[in-house]
Order: structure tokens, then sequence, then C-alpha cells
């Protein structure tokens, strides 16, 4: 699938685009570019137009001014406005849950639905430690390790012991260029400094989908759910035997109910 680039405030924005119907987009964790999402982008575009980004400081993305929540809605916003999408709907894993919920609270006229996996409102404590371990994998270990040593936390056992297969092409997928670890690092950093989207949740108008894993280490469970106390219209899943990638390890159940919850939302977007 060829990147494309839309020069934004803040730099170039990268992204893919396939598929025809209402408009989806897919925000990416940590490091990530529009890579880690794998086959899902094919498998969506049956339904929606997917539009796939680069986070600011990696990727296509990697140039420009570093990344923070407040730039990830503006470069949003730029690639919405230059392929003429009007409304979408955002699905976003790990910090893509907690930009897709911030660009619902600041984009409110233009998203339809929120499907958000293992991310949180605000840093808590719990979060700050799991941030400063993947700070010192990402400072000790070469790009490589670091993803294989992600897997560890973004997969429950029972999912690693069924799909080993899966876990290994995701461990590829997670480990960020050695190009993009500058702006990994910057985004960590980012991050490390705190949040609160709490405040702004209570103007979120889309309906919201959020999704968590039992055993997640990274996220924890509680801080996924407590997104629901401030949202206006909140559904949530929490899978027992999950972690960090509730939206692999769910399988086609949860595929499913995120489909249909993102379709529900349907707009005029493509």
């Amino acid at each position: 699938m060829q990147v494309q680039t839309v020069n934004g405030p803040n730099g170039p924005v990268g992204f893919t685009t396939r598929g025809r119907g209402p408009a989806l987009v897919l925000i990416a964790g940590l490091g990530a570019t529009h890579a880690v999402w794998g086959e899902l982008p094919a498998i969506l575009a049956r339904r929606f137009r997917v539009v796939a980004l680069d986070n600011r400081g990696v990727g296509a993305s990697r140039a420009g001014a570093p990344f923070t929540l407040d730039r990830a809605v503006e470069d949003l916003a730029a690639v919405l406005d230059v392929l003429s999408i009007r409304k979408t709907a955002v699905l976003g894993a790990s910090m893509g849950g907690t930009i897709a919920l911030t660009v619902a609270a600041r984009l409110r006229e233009r998203i339809t639905a929120v499907a958000a996996a293992s991310c949180a409102a605000r840093l808590s404590a719990h979060g700050r430690r799991s941030l400063e371990v993947l700070r010192t994998l990402l400072e000790h270990l070469p790009p490589a390790a670091f993803g294989r040593a992600l897997m560890a936390m973004a997969f429950a056992p029972p999912f690693a012991e069924r799909s080993p297969a899966f876990v290994d092409e995701a461990a590829r997928l997670y480990g960020p260029a050695p190009d993009d670890v500058p702006g990994t690092r910057r985004q960590l950093e980012h991050l490390l400094r705190g949040w609160n989207l709490v405040p702004e949740l209570g103007a979120v108008t889309a309906p919201c989908l959020l999704l968590a894993g039992r055993r997640d280490p990274i996220v924890a469970v509680e801080d996924t759910v407590a997104v629901a106390d401030h949202l206006p219209a909140a559904e949530i899943v929490a899978l027992e035997d999950a972690a960090h990638s509730v939206l692999a390890e769910g399988g086609q159940a949860v595929l499913d109910r995120v489909v249909a919850f993102l379709a529900s939302g349907r707009n005029p977007g493509a």
C-alpha cells in the first residue's frame, strides 16, 4: 500500500487509504506506523474507506515538529481535509486510543464513533511506571529486540501459546525502524510529562466503545474502564484472558463487535 503525505501545520503527515464506504481512521500506538495494523486495514476496507496514519515523529511523519497530543489532532484534521472527509469514525489502540479520545473531544463535529483499546484518559501512577519501563527498554535494546521484548506485555499467555506465528509477526511490526527511534523517544517523553483528558471528555458527542484486557500490564484495565465514567455515551468490553493487544486477542468476535459499532455511526465522509 502506497504511503501518501500531506504537509500539515506541524510538518508532513504520512497515511495510507484503501476501500470505499464510510470513513474510518486508524491511529496506532507508541512508535508505530500504519504498518503495525498488519492485515486489519484490508479486512476493514470491505466496509469502510480506511485511512491509517503515521503518528508524528515516525514513518512518513518523521520530519517536522515533535509529537504532542495537540499536534496529533491537528495532523488528523489535515489528512481529513486533504481527503475531503467531512466526518469519520476513529479506531485507536494504546497511545492511539488516547489520541482517538482527544480527537473526539476536540473535533466533535467530525467524529461519528470512537473505538479505543487499551488506553487511558490521564497518566496514572501505574501508567507512569509502565512508560518508564518502556523508556528503559528503548534506551538499552536495539529496535528489533525492543519489539520482541514488548511481546511479553502485549499478549497474554493463552493467546501467545495458541498463536506463536502471529506473535512473532507482531514483534517485527512493533519494533520501530532505526530511524524512528528518536521520534519514539520524543513520544515517550511527551507522555511522561502527563496528560489529563477528563475535563474534556464530557463534551464528546460521538458514541464510544472502550476495549480492555484484564491481564494488560501496560495500561491497567482500571484506567481504561475509568474513561467511561467521564463519557456521555460509552460501552466497555473487558476481556478476561487478554493483555495489551486486545483487538487481536479478542479474535473474530471482538472484531465483529468493533466493526458493527463503528458502522452504526455511519457518515458521509467517503
